[in-house]
């Protein structure tokens, strides 16, 4: 993934799907061998794109993404939710803003439609949250990568 941003300066942005093992096998305080290391895993790819990775003036940095486990749901603590990122945390797939949103707008009824049991609206709001955090990780569980897009947008098999 890359954008522009004014000065005509590109960010790039690299997404590896490894186990925390093969990170740590990265020495990220020599900045050409970790992008060297890192650009390995696209052998194949035109030069223009693996440049993104090894022309860079700035230095790979590893930013591990988390995940909740697939059905996490936590027992209901008095006075206290969740909702956006803290409760439906995957790896980012465009949808945390909107889950956000749609968490705040229905904690909010849950309130108007309570206003004197909190517990009764945060119990209501609850009662959504899980199926709808659970719902939108499994529409999006991961990024489709370029072979893909390219399949998905000319019919194209390899």
């Amino acid at each position: 993934m890359a954008h522009r941003e004014k000065g005509g300066t590109l960010h790039a942005y690299i997404t590896l799907t490894k186990p925390q093992d093969w990170f740590a096998a990265v020495d990220f305080t020599d900045a050409v061998a970790a992008a060297a290391r890192i650009a390995q895993e696209y052998d194949g790819w035109a030069p223009e794109l693996t440049a993104l990775i090894t022309a860079g003036r700035t230095a790979p940095v590893l930013r591990p993404l988390h995940a909740l486990p697939d059905g996490h749901r936590w027992d209901r603590v008095p006075g206290v939710t969740l909702l956006g990122d803290a409760a439906h945390l995957t790896a980012p797939n465009g949808e945390g803003a909107n889950l956000a949103m749609q968490d705040g707008a229905e904690l909010g009824q849950a309130l108007a439609a309570h206003p004197d049991d909190i517990e009764t609206a945060l119990t209501a709001y609850e009662r959504g949250l899980f199926p709808r955090g659970a719902a939108a990780a499994a529409a999006a569980p991961r990024n489709p990568t370029p072979q893909e897009l390219i399949r998905f947008f000319t019919g194209w098999k390899s």
